[in-house]
């Protein structure tokens, strides 16, 4: 069985991996996606590690387990507008493509139908 103190390290060891990610972010897109996936299984394991202290007893958490729970929400909004903001560029530039594509279309025909002629017979 695992102690109050262990569970308390633990969860304190995955916050520090959390933050170290999101504070190691360097601003580009790219980097943030990675970030986000590999905190995905950290925030996983948070989740089980919070479940199983919240069966057995309630530990408090720490001031600085509070300043980087306050961190990690605000790094954590600044990459999530990044990835929001790449996206919203990257869907008008799809609908500019798609524009363009609209416009070549009505001047040249890339659909050739088929003709019949009627011959009156």
């Amino acid at each position: 069985m695992t102690t109050s103190k262990e569970w308390s390290q633990l969860r304190s060891d995955l916050l520090e991996k959390i933050w170290q990610s999101v504070t190691s972010w360097d601003g580009t897109t790219e980097e943030a996606l990675k970030i986000t996936e590999k905190n995905q299984e950290n925030l996983s394991q948070w989740q089980k590690v919070t479940k199983q202290v919240a069966n057995e007893e309630h530990l408090p958490y720490t001031e600085t387990e509070k300043e980087k729970q306050v961190d990690i929400l605000s790094c954590q909004q600044n990459i999530l507008a990044a990835i929001t903001s790449e996206r919203s560029l990257v869907m008008s530039q799809m609908k500019q493509i798609n524009q363009k594509n609209k416009v070549r279309d009505n001047y040249v025909s890339v659909q050739r139908e088929p003709l019949f002629i009627d011959k009156g017979l």
